[in-house]
């Protein structure tokens, strides 16, 4: 019998999905990545009648693919390893394991092999027949020195005593586990990361996968897993926001910031407003090792308490009723995320809820319930720490807190010109809310260090440091300079700011602030 697996190379275009776009000033990426170049490490082969061996570069993930509308499609392989050919396995099919908005091609999930040097792989559809255009993929991610890196321990800590919000727990990042960013630009529209408004639920997973990888293993493990559904199904990036691995150590999955709501691709129907995290693994018979328990709780722990989410409630997704922690198989027929994991849910909930503490206390959120969710909209970018105090993101709103400021707002423009200038700088945390100043038609809102002042032909104008300070005692928007026109700018020996009415001038040597008023003023 002839071959029938040949090495090919398939165009996959992925669909543009619609989401919210992040706002100004969050920590998201800013620049596209470049085009991805040639791979030797990624193979592709057609499948194109019944199976017969082929000889292969060596590989460590393989997954099948097949062009969309092709029902019952059930696939199997198996792998030579060390001159040995493994028994047929079937592969985990779950459609609804994606996206909301259908990209690129069906397929299996991917299952990692070890070092494999050859395959033989099979795809019929429900007649028995072959599956034209189907393609069995491997994918060699390699190792790396660093793979084997611990994840350093998160101290614990007492929320009840704190009522911070859950600090973030130790997550590798992208870099770190070594991500190409070139491939987010291989399928159209996906060079960007698409955001969702909020963060109101978890779901778990598991990949299905080997439960006997190595620790230097499993950062591999998410390589691969990243080119198969970037590759191989055409998605815009790895499906799952977080992945866990069996030794207790987390990894950033989908690009866009690990801290704000990413559109994920993980439960179809139901990525708006939820992050996915996979535990690496099939735990379909076996149970998860506490380790990875334990980290797990940790990811979520910190997502659900920066966005004020009880670990007990219930909410309403996509049209329907679910636990804010669900596992996949809550909102379809699947297996995911295995038996002996799903079983674990009710122990994960109750450590989540350990960890955040109980009630929702912090200061940033008593203010948000003062004011009103409908006033402040939903979490964007959760409660986090600045370096100077805490900040929450709201869909209208941005909160900030510390000690000495008390807790206050920024909105509109003033939001905008905050979130430019960052929280940190210059002006240091709003002491009052955004109010009218003492001049008919101005808007004035003050801070730590400085002050924004608005009128309608001027925009919002920052007056910060010793200019600041001079500007209050000469009696600020009422007093004869008037208001603010320009930012404060560089001159010679100093900085300057232009008003209505004339000039304030700081000279940096003599540490004085000079007023010079216009002539007829």
């Amino acid at each position: 019998m002839s071959q029938t697996l040949r090495l090919v190379t398939l165009a996959l275009t992925a669909l543009s999905l619609t989401a919210p776009q992040a706002l100004p000033g969050a920590p998201e990426p800013t620049s596209a990545p470049t085009p991805a170049a040639a791979d030797d490490s990624y193979q592709e082969l057609a499948i194109t009648g019944p199976s017969t061996a082929a000889e292969t570069k060596p590989f460590a993930l393989l997954g099948v693919t097949w062009p969309a509308g092709v029902a019952g499609v059930q696939a199997k392989v198996r792998v030579k390893r060390a001159g040995q050919w493994t028994e047929w396995q079937p592969l985990h099919i779950d459609d609804s394991h994606g996206p909301d908005v259908p990209e690129g091609r069906p397929g299996t999930e991917p299952l990692w092999v070890g070092d494999a040097d050859g395959v033989q792989a099979s795809a019929v559809d429900g007649s028995g027949a072959t599956v034209a255009g189907a393609v069995v993929t491997l994918i060699q991610p390699g190792v790396r020195s660093s793979d084997s890196g611990e994840s350093p321990s998160t101290q614990d800590v007492d929320p009840a005593a704190t009522r911070a919000p859950y600090p973030m727990p130790n997550v590798w990042s992208r870099k770190r586990w070594g991500a190409d960013e070139r491939l987010r630009s291989r399928n159209k529209g996906c060079a960007r990361p698409k955001y969702t408004k909020t963060v109101l639920a978890a779901f778990v997973h598991h990949t299905a996968d080997r439960n006997d990888y190595t620790r230097a293993q499993a950062p591999a493990m998410v390589r691969a897993m990243y080119a198969y559904h970037v590759k191989s199904r055409g998605w815009c990036d790895l499906g799952y926001n977080f992945l866990v691995d069996r030794f207790g150590r987390a990894f950033e999955g989908r690009y866009g910031g690990a801290a704000l709501p990413v559109l994920g691709a993980h439960t179809e129907a139901f990525n708006g407003n939820s992050f996915g995290v996979a535990l690496i693994g099939n735990f379909d018979k076996v149970a998860p090792p506490a380790s990875m328990l334990e980290a797990t709780a940790r990811v979520i722990a910190w997502k659900l308490d920066a966005n004020y989410r009880s670990p007990s409630a219930s909410i309403v997704l996509a049209g329907h009723k679910v636990h804010t922690i669900s596992g996949h198989r809550d909102t379809k027929a699947t297996a995911c995320p295995g038996q002996q994991l799903y079983a674990e849910l009710g122990w994960l909930k109750q450590r989540v809820n350990t960890l955040m503490g109980g009630t929702v206390t912090t200061p940033i959120y008593r203010f948000a319930k003062k004011i009103g969710f409908r006033t402040l909209g939903q979490p964007y970018w959760g409660e986090h720490p600045t370096r100077t105090g805490w900040a929450t993101y709201f869909g209208t709103r941005d909160v900030f807190y510390s000690v000495s400021t008390g807790a206050h707002s920024t909105a509109g423009v003033f939001r905008n010109r905050y979130r430019r200038m960052g929280p940190d700088v210059r002006l240091g945390l709003p002491t009052t809310e955004v109010h009218n100043g003492r001049v008919p038609g101005t808007r004035v809102q003050i801070f730590r260090d400085g002050g924004f002042y608005w009128a309608r032909p001027y925009g919002v104008r920052p007056v910060t440091g010793l200019i600041y300070r001079k500007y209050v005692a000469l009696g600020a928007e009422r007093s004869r300079l008037g208001l603010p026109i320009t930012d404060i700018y560089k001159v010679r020996g100093g900085l300057r700011q232009k008003y209505q009415n004339g000039w304030l001038t700081y000279h940096a040597h003599r540490r004085t602030v000079l007023v010079q008023y216009r002539s007829g003023s």
